[in-house]
């Protein structure tokens, strides 16, 4: 065992002069370790084992300090007491805090004191220990030294430290006793609120509460034994008997109807109450005065028995008796103006008497002796939670004597006025006087009800619908586009509900007065159909609470103040001013406020709106026209699509003209669609007239919206189409045609896939190749389809060629070149013709008049010819057979009623039996009744003429024009006639002349 021999001197245990000039080492026991600087136990502190190293350790700040001073300062060894050496195991196995200097006690000098450590390890001689103590005694405290924390001991001889359940190194001991003492002073504090929130409704109990409460408390005391924290730790049993205290403490706050703590406290609280006025109450002359008639001192009443005897004559008065609101009138209280009064006005109406303008006054009849308190309680409609609550100043309330009474002393029938500031329900408790006597209450007397005084104002929605171009200007007033229809509305309906409404706060149902004023037109508005929107919030808290606290509420509900917000629609159809003003207002229980009072500018009397900004009463809308934009009835009437061409006979770009209307400038936006491609554009005019849009590029131009200088309108819908017209073209293929009763191929059938704009012209040139020198035959085939056939059967035999040289449409009608031949062989077939070689054909005849129709026939004798005589919508077929000459007359006739016949060549068949379909070979005949008529018209004197002159006949000519008279003169011998060819009608129908 090592350790120092009793009665050793001070130097041979480590003390050392201040003055010596040796430094002083620190000794460190075999296997002891000394902390390191910056470890919880020692900070900065550099051990070295005397055996490892020689050097003198460097000293301390405070060493150096105790040496000039001239002071001895004790050097503890590592592991040991403050100026003791201990090399016990004990000793070791310490740890070291740091404590300020007057924090030394006995756990500076290691666990205890120096002589029990010394004696548990059997440590010899206290004289040693005890000049050593001497020695400490002498030296003043440094300030800062090591201790060991505080140990205790075990069985088994041992010593163990208490620590705690968080680590010191992450929160230090001090630090968790305070955050440990701060949230026990928070749940104490969270649990008076509750407590005392709960007791202000008499009976009123909450399981909740007490659940919440319990959990809590449990959880508070298992955290204090769990953390262990020192000098805050309790034990497993502390916790468990904490925890049922705290049950029931919640069991009596929160839970029980009659509170256990209430029935013990009481009677001791009272005790010492009736004690301390007794004790008052002795003093002499004061004492009576202040105590005067308590109701704890009515068990010390002694009863004198010289001062009862005689005869004693006693008057018993009637019952005093209070009623409030004897009218049954109902109040209103206006927050507006309570909210305006000043924060002292509420405490100075307690000293200086109530004399608010905003505060509410509810009479109160007394009819009995002056009343010293007046007790009443009040139930609010939002929680419905009842409250007692008690005026001993009674003097401080107005007050009306209605009536006095001599014979009954100081008996007065008065009115007090009761200020009242909070909506709600108020009903009469109790009323006392000086000697403490109740009044009666009238038996039944219905609550008296106070609501907020209905406010209304008028304000713009936030939400207000931003496509009319709807603006609050900075004095109030707005501006608003003009809505054209009703199929516009609908839609802004869509997304707005309005721009105005009126905001309503008070006691439904609400009754309010709305007028209109448009363009000097006045008009009341009516509420009745307009649904209001409320702008209360939902409450949250309603599950928490129980049956009875649900009941309450529902049954004061009804009178609680709601907001609710009324919204005014209106088509603003017409442009112009609109003005609304809000007159009046009166809620459920006929409280009225009339708004024309309540200031003069920005109101309209009659139908004249006053200038100025807008007030909370009165709002006043702009309606803007909106502007139009449409395509020039021009272009609409034009012939659409418009075609851009390249053709010199079509145009390359158009200028669209448009009407605009509103308050200039305008924009107009518009796309131009072409397929997959949308482009969209805007044009900004200056002027109306003359306003064109240019159009360059093929594809729909369609007109999207206007704006002029306040609003956007609406475009014409009607679109104006320009197409890039495409160059035709053909795809030609022919067919041939073969019959072989005709020796094989008589012609060919071309077929035509034309692309491009109707009506198609294509041109092409016929040539025979058996004659090579002879001209082509330029022919054009014109077609309203895209898909033509026609067919080519020349008459001759050879080899045809057919070029298809140029291709025409609509869009480019100086035609496009094109390039396509077909040869066709062709061999002979027969042919028939009408002949007109030799003359003119009769296309005239008369009823009962044959005709001759000469016709010329081709190919291979004897033919036989098939011809169609069409008359009204009759046909008539006839064939002729046998027919050897080329030339043939086909005779007609005669003809037995007046029209026009029509005498097709519809078949020929020559000797090889070849039959070709004839087509389009026709003509027509005129058959009339009868022929011309011709007559002399002599006039009534005859005609005179000299000898030797010509005399002009009229006469009277019917028939077709040009007309051949032939005419003779009677007597003449020789039976000369005259011929003469009337050629035209003249102006008289019935005259002519003839020359004699």
């Amino acid at each position: 065992m090592n350790g120092r021999q009793a009665g050793a001197p001070v130097g041979s245990q480590g003390l050392t002069p201040v003055g010596s000039p040796n430094r002083i080492k620190r000794r460190t026991a075999p296997g002891l370790g000394s902390p390191r600087f910056g470890s919880p136990q020692f900070p900065r502190t550099d051990a070295q084992n005397p055996e490892s190293s020689a050097e003198p350790t460097r000293s301390t700040f405070a060493e150096r300090i105790y040496q000039s001073t001239g002071r001895l300062r004790a050097h503890p060894e590592p592991g040991s007491s403050f100026g003791l050496v201990s090399q016990t195991p004990i000793a070791q196995n310490n740890n070291f805090n740091m404590h300020s200097p007057g924090q030394l006690s006995q756990l500076d000098l290691g666990a205890g004191s120096s002589a029990d450590v010394l004696a548990s390890t059997g440590s010899p001689a206290k004289s040693g220990a005890a000049s050593a103590a001497a020695a400490l005694r002498r030296a003043p405290p440094p300030p800062v030294t090591m201790s060991a924390p505080a140990v205790k001991p075990v069985k088994g001889g041992a010593v163990q430290a208490s620590t705690s359940a968080i680590p010191a190194t992450v929160i230090d001991l001090p630090s968790q006793r305070m955050y440990a003492l701060a949230v026990l002073g928070l749940l104490v504090a969270w649990k008076l609120y509750d407590a005392i929130s709960l007791s202000v409704d008499v009976g009123r109990t909450s399981f909740y509460l007490f659940v919440k409460w319990c959990l809590l408390d449990s959880a508070m005391w298992y955290g204090a034994w769990f953390l262990r924290i020192p000098r805050l730790s309790i034990l497993s049993h502390t916790m468990y008997a904490l925890i049922a205290l705290s049950v029931f403490i919640n069991l009596n706050l929160f839970y029980l109807t009659m509170s256990v703590l209430t029935l013990a406290v009481k009677p001791v609280a009272v005790s010492l109450a009736t004690g301390w006025l007794r004790s008052v109450k002795s003093i002499p002359w004061l004492g009576p005065r202040l105590v005067g008639d308590s109701d704890l001192l009515i068990d010390s009443f002694e009863l004198d028995e010289a001062h009862i005897l005689g005869r004693h004559t006693i008057h018993i008065l009637p019952h005093s008796l209070t009623h409030m609101n004897p009218q049954g009138r109902s109040f209103c209280i206006d927050e507006a103006q309570l909210r305006a009064e000043p924060w002292y006005q509420k405490y100075a109406s307690g000293l200086f008497g109530h004399s608010g303008q905003s505060q509410t006054l509810i009479p109160i009849l007394i009819n009995g002796t002056h009343p010293d308190s007046i007790s009443y309680a009040y139930t609010s409609f939002e929680t419905g939670q009842r409250q007692l609550r008690t005026i001993k100043n009674t003097g401080a309330l107005q007050m009306e004597t209605n009536a006095v009474y001599p014979t009954l002393g100081n008996w007065v029938m008065a009115t007090y006025y009761l200020p009242v500031s909070e909506v709600g329900a108020y009903e009469i408790f109790s009323v006392k006087d000086r000697k403490g006597l109740e009044f009666r209450t009238a038996t039944q007397a219905p609550p008296t009800i106070v609501v907020t005084c209905p406010q209304a104002q008028l304000q713009w929605l936030d939400n207000a619908h931003t496509g009319d171009n709807f603006v609050v200007g900075s004095d109030g007033h707005a501006s608003i586009c003009q809505r054209i229809d009703q199929d516009h509305m609908a839609e802004s309906r869509s997304t707005d509900d309005g721009l105005l409404q009126v905001v309503v706060e008070g006691y439904e149902p609400i009754e309010m007065t709305v007028v209109r004023l448009v363009n000097g037109h006045r008009e009341l508005i009516s509420l009745d159909g307009i649904q209001p929107q409320s702008m209360e919030a939902q409450p949250t808290h309603i599950e928490t609470l129980n049956a009875t606290q649900i009941a309450a509420i529902e049954k004061w509900s009804r009178f609680k103040t709601r907001k609710s917000a009324y919204t005014l629609s209106d088509t603003f159809l017409r442009p112009g001013e609109y003005v609304y003003k809000l007159e009046s207002i009166r809620d459920a229980a006929n409280h009225s406020v009339v708004m024309s009072g309540l200031g003069g500018k920005g109101i309209f009397d009659g139908n004249k709106a006053a200038e100025g900004k807008a007030t909370s009463y009165m709002a006043r809308i702009q309606v803007h026209r909106r502007p139009s934009a449409g395509w020039a009835d021009a272009l609409l009437n034009a012939e659409l699509p418009l075609r851009l061409s390249d053709d010199r006979a079509r145009k390359s770009d158009y200028a669209l003209p448009l009407t605009l209307s509103g308050t200039g400038p305008w924009t107009v936006n518009y796309i131009i669609v072409n397929g997959d491609e949308v482009t969209q554009e805007s044009k900004t005019f200056s002027k109306a007239t003359d306003s064109t849009i240019d159009a360059r590029r093929p594809g729909t131009y369609h007109l999207l919206d206007v704006d002029d200088k306040f609003c956007g309108g609406q475009a014409s819908r009607a679109n104006i189409t320009l197409v890039q017209a495409p160059k035709p073209a053909a795809n030609v293929s022919s067919t041939p045609i073969t019959a072989h009763e005709c020796g094989g191929e008589i012609g060919a059938l071309v077929e035509l896939e034309l692309t491009g704009r109707p009506p198609f012209a294509v041109h092409y040139r016929e040539r025979n190749l058996r004659f090579p020198n002879s001209r082509p035959i330029t022919r054009i085939v014109r077609t309203q389809q895209r898909r033509h056939s026609f067919k080519v059967m020349p008459d001759m035999a050879g080899t045809y060629e057919l070029e298809f040289f140029r291709l025409e449409d609509d869009n480019y009608p100086s035609g496009q070149p094109m390039s396509a031949t077909i040869e066709q062989a062709i061999h002979a077939q027969p042919s028939a013709k009408i002949d007109t070689l030799n003359g003119r054909i009769s296309s005239r005849a008369c009823m009962g008049e044959e005709l001759e129709l000469p016709v010329r026939l081709k190919g291979q004798g004897p033919w036989e010819l098939v011809y169609n005589i069409v008359y009204e919508n009759r046909r008539t077929s006839k064939t002729v057979s046998g027919i050897t000459d080329e030339s043939y007359t086909i005779a007609l006739g005669a003809f037995d009623n007046a029209g026009e016949y029509t005498i097709e060549l519809a078949q020929v068949k020559d000797g090889n039996q070849c039959a070709r379909d004839l087509i389009d070979v026709s003509t027509v005949v005129t058959v009339r009744e009868g022929g011309p008529r011709v007559g002399f018209q002599c006039p009534d004197n005859g005609i005179h003429v000299l000898d030797g002159e010509q005399a002009q006949m009229p006469i009277n000519v019917a028939g077709e024009f040009p007309v051949e008279v032939q005419y003779h003169k009677v007597g003449d011998a020789s039976d000369h006639v005259h011929t003469a060819t009337i050629r035209r009608k003249p102006q008289q129908q019935s005259s002519s002349q003839l020359a004699s």
